[in-house]
């Protein structure tokens, strides 16, 4: 008879063990669709040779094309936008470091200066899937005095889709 009772009682207990370790678990899925991506690709670009001397004033050289060809598009990719960061030269901000006194100033398609600190967007709308963006790329003085020296500079895009 206590037999009985000590197996009915393991039983109880099996079972509302059993019961108590039933509590909802939950969990999250996460993920993003995205548009797609482009083929991008941009040349190096050699803005020439200058004399040190050239540079009195507010001496800037003849604007060079830098193309950022855009092709292979998703179907779904609509807009491109690009930002573009490096290193500030000391005395403009609003220039890529060259060499001391002479900047580089990186010019929109409209021409509007885009800063190295990678806050000025530039939107591309590909058409048929790509096309080319071309921006325009010089030295610029930015101070009174200047250093002779040779510049290789790198520029980093950020391309973002939708």
């Amino acid at each position: 008879m206590y037999r009985i009772r000590i197996i009915a009682l393991l039983g109880l207990l099996l079972f509302m063990s059993a019961v108590q370790a039933q509590s909802p678990l939950s969990f999250n899925l996460t993920g993003t669709i995205t548009p797609g991506a482009c083929q991008i690709t941009v040349p190096d670009v050699n803005l020439g040779t200058y004399l040190a001397t050239q540079f009195t004033g507010n001496y800037a050289t003849t604007p060079i094309n830098v193309p950022v060809t855009i092709q292979q598009c998703g179907p779904l990719v609509t807009r491109v936008r690009m930002t573009f960061s490096g290193v500030a030269d000391a005395n403009n901000s609003k220039l890529f470091k060259g060499v001391d006194g002479i900047g580089i100033e990186l010019l929109s398609a409209i021409g509007n200066t885009i800063n190295p600190a990678g806050t000025t967007p530039v939107d591309f709308t590909p058409v048929g899937g790509g096309g080319t963006y071309t921006f325009r790329a010089r030295f610029r003085q930015s101070k009174a005095t200047v250093a002779a020296g040779t510049v290789n500079l790198p520029v980093v895009i950020t391309v973002t889709y939708s």
